[in-house]
């Protein structure tokens, strides 16, 4: 029995690092999208229907890195 502390305290180390790791690579990954958002909203804006679709999909990441962040946060709580 002793045995198996030492290897669950282990696993669970690594699954708190590897989380953080995640959480990390999520949060620049957000900063990147956030920024290229900025870029792209000062820019000229291309035809209308582009706009549009291209807004929506950066919008779209955006939001979805954001609950992936959120839900990586609960996880190491």
């Amino acid at each position: 029995m002793e045995t198996q502390r030492p290897r669950q305290f282990g696993s669970r180390l690594r699954i708190v690092i590897e989380t953080n790791a995640a959480r990390d690579k999520a949060e620049v990954l957000l900063a990147s999208l956030l920024s290229a958002q900025q870029a792209v909203d000062r820019q000229e804006p291309p035809p209308f229907s582009g706009r549009i679709v291209s807004r929506q999909s950066m919008d779209q990441a955006i939001s979805s890195t954001k609950r992936l962040i959120a839900s990586l946060n609960r996880a190491l709580e």
